[in-house]
């Protein structure tokens, strides 16, 4: 937590230790891609696990448009009050971001490592990835992005299935607000893949 607002300058730099430096922040890396069906018991006992489901368009092209933001990352360059850095490029595994929220006058640094990027084949009709947390985020854990296009109902679905705590004692302090954001943002960020896919 910092009281200036980190500049521009400053972010590179530390988007390019993250890269060369970091490890995750916890050590159930990849543990996200297991979360289809039933939860982990042991993931249970030690995370709060989110799951949240959109509808965010209908039609073959709406799918095309949402995997192309999706990876594009416009699920966080959309949101209006969230600044996002390090998603020059498009998703990547091992690719390092940040998002940057001021709340209650503090500025946040959230650094996150792409863990890994399951890409669409020809004929695949989901595109997923998950990033994990870097030391120095509010919250320890992993999560998931997936765009999916089901040919039955010609839904375009994002969804959202994470596993976090949180980390420093601010946040143990003020989970319930820490709890609400993490709503807040999958809320905004369903907002913002829609716009992109108009």
């Amino acid at each position: 937590m910092e009281r200036r607002r980190p500049d521009s300058a400053d972010l590179r730099a530390r988007l390019e230790t993250w890269q060369r430096d970091a490890g995750f922040s916890y050590p159930e890396v990849g543990a996200t891609r297991t979360l289809d069906g039933a939860i982990p018991v042991a993931l249970t006992r030690r995370y709060d696990i989110d799951r949240h489901e959109f509808v965010i368009g209908r039609g073959e092209g709406c799918f095309e448009r949402a995997r192309e933001a999706l990876l594009g990352w416009w699920h966080f360059r959309g949101v209006p009050w969230l600044r996002f850095v390090g998603g020059e490029t498009p998703a990547h595994e091992g690719q390092v971001v940040a998002s940057i929220v001021r709340v209650l006058g503090l500025w946040l640094v959230n650094p996150c490592r792409v863990v890994y990027l399951e890409p669409p084949g020809e004929e695949s009709r989901r595109v997923r990835f998950a990033y994990g947390t870097l030391p120095g985020h509010v919250e320890a854990g992993e999560e998931r992005f997936t765009v999916t296009f089901d040919e039955a109902t010609g839904q375009v679905r994002y969804e959202i299935v994470a596993f976090s705590h949180p980390d420093p004692l601010i946040v143990r302090i003020g989970r319930p607000f820490a709890r609400h954001m993490q709503c807040r943002f999958a809320a905004a960020s369903a907002e913002a893949l829609r716009r992109a896919v108009r």
